[in-house]
């Protein structure tokens, strides 16, 4: 860039203006706010300023807090330094400040390697042009667009990597029932032959199991997959009537108790999502308690940012190197429960997808019981 000159020509006789001249008319230009001038560090910080033009610009601040249309340039910015000779212009641009709507208003941006500073120029738009606006309006609507396209990339990933995890359950543990099915269909086909109906019958019944069974794991499979998609809207819940709807609702055997006690509020929450939460684990807990007189234990704490609930039972418990395998899909710990080994699989999705989190503590010392701790957020996370 070209050095500027301690003098200029006059344009009407010829006779040469000093400095000092120059300097005042600057000044009063200032004053009346024509222009204004930022100086800026090289972390783009607002380091001083000149000219009633450019009160509203805080120093010591970055500069994008005053000016943000200049956010997402920092890098152009930057790459000044490597070539001197360019300028960063931004035309006509409209802002708002504490004081008010500002005049439309011209920036441009320049580094002064003397000084190791940059040096924001800004002046009144002299034209209202549409092209101007259109110009700023795109440069916005490009760095918005590449933040869109960097979250759908992300989130293209995480459906990509669902999808190899669903695809290896699919292809390992529904294997199980499929050939169940085909063993069962060549043996009633071979009681049929032989005259036994009351053996077909009893195959029959049993291929019908086996398809109810599939019918389930496919069912709570998709079910399983849609929990990151939850768009269920807020509304007010009393925690202990749906904690208490729950437990009656669950068949369990008339001599087992299942005490609710500690702190429920009521908070605006998402319903279907925390009832599928509650219901899963103390479901689990009945169909796990190996004593028809045993007792479940739920209890609240209630706090500022969330409700933290305890299901415990005295039960078998759960051995530790269990502890992390019992969350994977369709992973049960065996014995007559009926259930497809998603239940828990789901509750700690849905968790985590809300930002919560759940944890078991069981198997201390050999001792029988098993206590599922789960973290309830009081403000909802946007999945």
């Amino acid at each position: 860039m070209p050095q500027p000159k301690s003098s200029i020509a006059a344009p009407t006789d010829g006779t040469a203006v000093d400095a000092a001249t120059i300097l005042a008319t600057g000044r009063h230009a200032a004053e009346l706010g024509l222009f204004g001038l930022v100086w800026l560090d090289t972390n783009l910080l607002a380091r001083s300023r000149f000219g009633s033009l450019v009160d509203f610009v805080e120093t010591g601040r970055p500069v994008t807090d005053s000016l943000p249309p200049l956010i997402g340039l920092e890098v152009d910015i930057q790459s000044l330094k490597e070539t001197p000779d360019r300028v960063l212009e931004l035309p006509a641009v409209a802002l708002v400040t504490s004081a008010g709507p500002a005049p439309r208003l011209n920036f441009t941006v320049f580094w002064i390697s003397t000084a190791d500073r940059f040096l924001l120029l800004v002046y009144r738009a002299s034209s209202r042009s549409d092209f101007e606006v259109e110009l700023t309006r795109q440069v916005r609507g490009r760095l918005i667009a590449e933040a869109e396209v960097q979250a759908k990339s992300r989130e293209l990933t995480r459906a990509n990597a669902e999808l190899e995890q669903f695809a290896s359950i699919i292809s390992h543990d529904l294997k199980a029932p499929l050939r169940a099915l085909r063993y069962l269909t060549d043996e009633a086909v071979e009681a049929v032959a032989n005259g036994a109906s009351d053996d077909a019958g009893r195959l029959l019944g049993e291929m019908r199991h086996q398809a109810w069974r599939m019918s389930r794991m496919m069912s709570s499979l998709l079910e399983y997959a849609s929990a990151g998609r939850k768009t269920d809207m807020l509304t007010m819940v009393d925690t202990r009537a749906l904690v208490q709807a729950v437990v009656t609702s669950l068949p369990k055997p008339p001599a087992m108790r299942v005490e609710i006690a500690g702190s429920w509020p009521k908070i605006e929450t998402l319903e279907a999502p925390l009832d599928l939460v509650l219901r899963n684990l103390i479901d689990n807990a009945i169909k796990h308690q190996d004593r028809l007189d045993g007792t479940i234990r739920i209890e609240a704490v209630d706090t500022a940012t969330q409700l933290a609930v305890s299901i415990s039972d005295d039960g078998p418990g759960i051995p530790p190197s269990a502890h992390e395998s019992i969350f994977l899909p369709f992973r049960t710990l065996g014995g007559p429960t009926g259930g497809t080994g998603m239940g828990l699989a789901l509750v700690r999705r849905t968790l985590e997808t809300l930002g919560g989190r759940i944890q078991v503590v069981s198997g201390r010392d050999g001792s029988r019981g098993a206590t599922f701790l789960l973290i309830w957020p009081r403000i909802i996370a946007q999945s």
